[in-house]
C-alpha cells in the first residue's frame, strides 16, 4: 500500500510538470490535426496548415499532406509540402515522393514553377527513396498480417504448417482490426497485428488513442513492448505511464516521465530502435533513453535482429493512425558511431573496399591512421564519381593564385576557394562543385593527393581514359598540377589547357 501510494504522488506529481510545461511541437501538431476535423471554413484551414508548416519534420509535412485532397486548400496545402520538402532533407522516402507527386501540378505561378524544378531535380537523386514508409494506408490493412504464435515457435515451424497458421489469422484479423474513418481500430477482442515485412534498425512514428482503463503496446521486433496504458490501472503499475519498457527486467522498464494525453485523446510515439538499444518519446517528451531491449521470449538470448513490427490487442478498445517507419541503414549506424550494432552489421561496415559502390559513386581511398579526420571507430575515405565530366575542360583563372593546398582532406576547400574566386565560366572545380549524382551535391575537384590515389586505383574505381586530369592544386598564378593516368605522372601544366576532370566527394 505504502509503495502504491508513493508511485501515486510520484506520477500526479510529474504529470503536473509536465502539464505546466510549455506545449512541445509534437503536441501542438496533434492539437492542430484536432482542429482540422473542426474547422469550420477556408480561413480556419489555411491558418492551421500555416501553423502546421513552422512546425519542423517530417509528421508535420504527413499532416498538411492530408489536405491535398481538400479543393478549397490543396494549392495552400502543395506549396507548403513543397517548401518543406526542399528545407529538410529527412524528408525523404517512398511515403514522401507519393505525396509530392501529387503536389506537383498544384503548384501554380512563378513560385510553383521553380518549385517544380527544385523538386523534380531531388525527387530524380536515388537517395530520396531511402527514407519513410507508410505502413497505414488509412484505406484497408494492406501491409499488415494476422499474429502466428511468437518469433521462436514460429521458426520451429514447417513453410506449410506456418502458411497453414497464417491463414486462419488473416481470416481472424479481418474480424478483429477494422479500419474506421481512416483509422486503424482494435475491437477489443483477438490478437495482435502485425507487419508482413520485418524490420531490424528502424525508427517508428505512431499515432495512438485509448478508451478508460484501456491497455496496449508496441512490439518491437516480434516482442512486448513499449507499453501503453490508462494509468488509472495501477494493480499493474500503471500509474507511472505509457512509453516504457514493460517487460525488461534487468534493464529500467519504467518511462522516465510521465508524458500521457487524457485518456480519449490522441498520443504520439517517435520510436528508435538500433542495434539492442531503443529510445522513445511520448509526446515529444524522452520517455525512454537508449535502454537495452530485452528478449521477452527467451531471456539467454539477445533480441532477435530483425522480426515484424506489432500493435498489441490486449481486450480493449485502440485506435492508431500516422504509422510511418523508415528502415536506418548500416553505414548511418557507423557513421553516428553507434556501439550497440549487430555482429553482421560491425562485419558490414568493416568490409568497405576499394571500389565498392557506396554513397553516390565508387569508394576511390579509406583514411589511414596517418590522414587527417582517421577516427578508428568510423571508416572514412573517398568517393570516385562514377564518370568523368564530359569532355575536357580548362582550370581557368590564370591570372590569380587561389588554391595551393595538396594533401588528403584539401580538395573540398580548394575547390571552395576557386568557385568564390574565379569568375571564368566552366572551370573545372566549379563544374564539380555544380555537380549531382547519387544524391549527393558535395562533389569536389580533388587536390593532387587524392588525385594519385584515383590513379593507383584507376582500374578497380573504373571508367579512366589514359589522359590528364586536373588536381585543384596550384603551384602558381599560371599553373596548376596534374597527372598522366597512362604511367602517374604528375607535372604542372597552364591553368588555360583543357584536361579531363574526376570529380570526389568524402565520406
Amino acid at each position: 500500500m505504502k509503495n502504491k501510494l508513493i508511485f501515486s504522488i510520484i506520477a500526479i506529481f510529474l504529470f503536473m510538470l509536465n502539464s505546466n510545461a510549455q506545449e512541445s511541437n509534437v503536441q501542438r501538431l496533434l492539437v492542430l490535426q484536432d482542429q482540422m476535423g473542426n474547422a469550420k471554413n477556408v480561413s480556419e484551414k489555411r491558418n492551421i496548415l500555416k501553423e502546421a508548416s513552422v512546425i519542423p519534420g517530417f509528421t508535420s509535412f504527413m499532416f498538411i499532406s492530408k489536405s491535398l485532397n481538400d479543393e478549397d486548400v490543396n494549392k495552400v496545402a502543395a506549396t507548403l509540402v513543397a517548401k518543406l520538402a526542399l528545407n529538410e532533407k529527412n524528408i525523404k522516402g517512398p511515403a514522401v515522393k507519393e505525396i509530392l507527386v501529387k503536389a506537383l501540378p498544384l503548384l501554380k505561378g512563378k513560385e510553383g514553377a521553380l518549385l517544380q524544378s527544385k523538386l523534380t531535380q531531388q525527387m530524380s537523386s536515388a537517395s530520396f527513396n531511402d527514407g519513410f514508409e507508410n505502413l497505414f494506408n488509412e484505406k484497408d490493412l494492406t501491409g499488415w498480417k494476422g499474429l502466428v504464435a511468437n518469433p521462436i515457435e514460429r521458426n520451429k515451424m514447417s513453410s506449410a504448417a506456418l502458411k497453414a497458421a497464417e491463414k486462419i489469422a488473416n481470416e481472424q484479423m479481418q474480424k478483429d482490426w477494422q479500419v474506421k474513418n481512416g483509422l486503424l481500430a482494435f475491437q477489443g477482442h483477438g490478437d495482435n497485428i502485425v507487419t508482413e515485412k520485418k524490420y531490424g534498425n528502424f525508427e517508428l512514428f505512431v499515432d495512438w488513442k485509448i478508451a478508460e482503463k484501456g491497455d496496449a503496446g508496441i512490439y518491437l521486433r516480434g516482442s512486448p513492448q513499449v507499453q501503453i496504458w490508462d494509468s488509472v490501472n495501477r494493480q499493474v503499475g500503471a500509474q507511472v505511464g505509457s512509453g516504457g519498457l514493460y517487460n525488461n527486467l534487468k534493464n529500467k522498464s519504467m518511462p522516465l516521465v510521465y508524458a500521457d494525453n487524457k485518456v480519449g485523446q490522441w498520443n504520439n510515439f517517435h520510436i528508435i530502435m538500433k542495434g539492442d538499444k531503443v529510445t522513445v518519446y511520448l509526446n515529444g517528451l524522452l520517455t525512454v533513453d537508449n535502454l537495452t531491449f530485452e528478449n521477452y521470449w527467451d531471456r539467454s538470448i539477445p533480441i532477435f535482429e530483425k522480426e515484424q513490427i506489432e500493435l498489441q490487442a490486449h481486450g480493449t478498445l485502440a485506435y492508431y493512425r500516422n504509422i510511418y517507419v523508415r528502415e536506418i541503414p548500416m553505414e548511418e549506424m557507423a557513421a553516428m558511431g553507434d556501439a550497440a550494432k549487430s555482429k553482421d552489421e560491425m562485419e558490414a561496415v568493416q568490409t568497405l573496399k576499394i571500389g565498392m559502390n557506396y554513397k553516390g559513386g565508387k569508394i576511390a581511398y579509406l583514411l589511414t591512421p596517418s590522414d587527417p579526420g582517421y577516427d578508428a571507430n568510423v571508416q572514412h575515405g573517398i568517393i570516385a564519381a562514377v564518370a568523368d565530366l564530359p569532355g575536357e575542360v580548362a582550370w581557368g583563372c590564370n591570372d590569380k593564385f587561389l588554391a595551393g593546398r595538396s594533401s588528403i582532406g584539401t580538395g573540398s576547400q580548394n575547390t571552395i576557394d576557386i568557385s568564390s574566386g574565379c569568375s571564368v565560366a566552366g572551370n573545372a572545380a566549379t563544374l564539380c562543385s555544380k555537380l549531382v549524382q547519387g544524391g549527393y551535391d558535395d562533389w569536389y575537384l580533388p587536390s593532387k593527393d587524392e588525385l594519385n590515389k584515383l590513379f593507383l586505383q584507376m582500374k578497380a574505381i573504373g571508367g579512366f581514359r589514359e589522359v590528364c586530369y586536373w588536381s585543384s592544386t596550384e603551384t602558381g598564378k599560371y599553373n596548376a598540377c596534374s597527372q598522366i593516368f597512362d604511367n602517374g605522372f604528375q607535372t604542372a601544366n597552364d591553368k588555360s589547357t583543357t584536361f579531363s576532370v574526376r570529380p570526389i566527394r568524402s565520406f
